[in-house]
This record gives structure tokens, C-alpha cells and sequence, in this order.
């Protein structure tokens, strides 16, 4: 991770590279981050990977 690729969570604070690999969770986070919630890109992979399993749990209109 470089310096210049470093980026600051927005939920959490934590420090992430927004390049480094992503779960199946945190892609889905993402689709989310981009379609619904218009933070894409702000959000670390943990807090992208629990957005995900927390939408699958309680938000039902996203997966019927």
C-alpha cells in the first residue's frame, strides 16, 4: 500500500487501500455504496463486507 492510494473510511475512520482484493461480501457493498447509498469509494472493505450481510439480513426489497 502506498501512501498515495491510502484512504480514510468514512463509517469506521481506519485507514485502507481502495486497490487491494475484495470479498464477494464487499463487492456486494460496493454495488451498494454505488446504487443506493452514493458513497462508493469511501468505504473500507470491512465496513463495504458489513453494509452487505446487514442489507442481505433486514433489507428485503434488495434480494427478491
Amino acid at each position: 500500500m502506498t501512501d498515495s492510494t491510502v484512504r480514510v473510511c468514512t463509517l469506521c475512520n481506519k485507514d485502507f487501500d481502495p486497490d487491494a482484493p475484495s470479498t464477494l461480501y464487499a463487492e456486494a457493498g460496493e454495488w451498494l455504496a454505488r446504487e443506493v447509498w452514493s458513497d462508493a469509494g469511501e468505504l473500507c472493505p470491512l465496513c463495504r463486507e458489513n453494509r452487505a450481510r446487514l442489507t442481505m439480513m433486514y433489507c428485503q426489497e434488495y434480494y427478491r
